[in-house]
This record gives C-alpha cells, structure tokens and sequence, in this order.
C-alpha cells in the first residue's frame, strides 16, 4: 500500500527527507501493555482457578495497547519534498498539513535533555501568516532542519 505522501505527489516533486515519530514517544504505552502482559502472567500463575479468563483480558488489553501506540506511529508521515513540506496524521480519519518551501519562515526546534540524548525533539514549521501545528517526537529534527536549510540554500541559488 503507497504512503499518502507518494499518492500526492506532483510530477517531478521528489523526496528529500522522511521523518517519522520516535518509538520513545510511546514508551509510556508500551510500557502499559507490557504490564498487563506480565500481569496477566502473575495472575494464572496465583489463580489457576478463575485466572485464565483475567488473563485473557488483560493479554487482550495489553496487545490492543500497544497496537494502537504502533498504529498512531505508522500513520504519521511527515515529508520534506523539493516543494513543500507535508505533514499526515491518521488512519482512519485523517489530517493533512502541506506548506510550500516558498512560504516557510522558520523552523523551531524543542528538545528536552532526554530529547538530546535520545536524538527527538518537537519540531514547529513557522510559516508566512500562519504555522504547522507542533508535530511531537519527530526522529533526528535536526536532520530535517539541516535538509530544509539546503532547500532554502538551493532556492536562492537558483
């Protein structure tokens, strides 16, 4: 299945840089799933009587937890094409963002201690008249800014 950001593309618009969101943003999910995993565990291992069936559920939970933490990842797109920069959030419903290169200002980076460390941050695209919603947990931001930034030089080149 191609991405959303591959179906709209324009003829001759290539892809300079894809980011994702890091895994880091989820820990917090997976952590919970994780939990009710080896909850589900603890609880056959006391309870071999009624523990089965709250184990099934708490397997259940935790599973659906964690599905949804990479489903949330895995639909997240965000594209830094010659052209313009796009942003998708969503499976089912979904949200789109697309600013030209032509119209962006700026570019703002967070990033926490752990957000250094662990190389993610918040990026925040400054537009003219308007901004990109922060997009959270980005992957190597500063490789996105660092691409951007040879756009821009290339433009003004040209």
């Amino acid at each position: 299945m191609a991405s959303y950001v591959d179906s709209v593309l324009a003829p001759g618009e290539r892809i300079v840089h894809r980011a994702a969101i890091t895994h880091w943003k989820f820990a917090l999910s997976y952590l919970i799933g994780a939990l009710c995993i080896i909850g589900a565990a603890v609880v056959i291992y006391f309870d071999r009587q009624h523990g089965p069936l709250v184990a099934a559920a708490l397997v259940v939970i935790g599973v659906v937890i964690i599905m949804v933490a990479l489903i949330r990842r895995g639909t997240t797109e965000l594209v830094l094409t010659d052209r313009r920069l796009i942003a998708k959030r969503g499976l089912v419903s979904r949200v789109t963002v697309e600013m030209q290169l032509t119209k962006v200002e700026s570019l703002h980076i967070n990033q926490s201690v752990m957000g250094r460390m662990l190389d993610y941050g918040d990026v925040v695209v400054v537009g003219t008249g308007s901004s990109l919603e922060p997009l959270r947990g980005i992957c190597e931001p500063l490789e996105l800014r660092r691409k951007l930034g040879e756009l821009a030089g290339a433009t003004t080149k040209s």
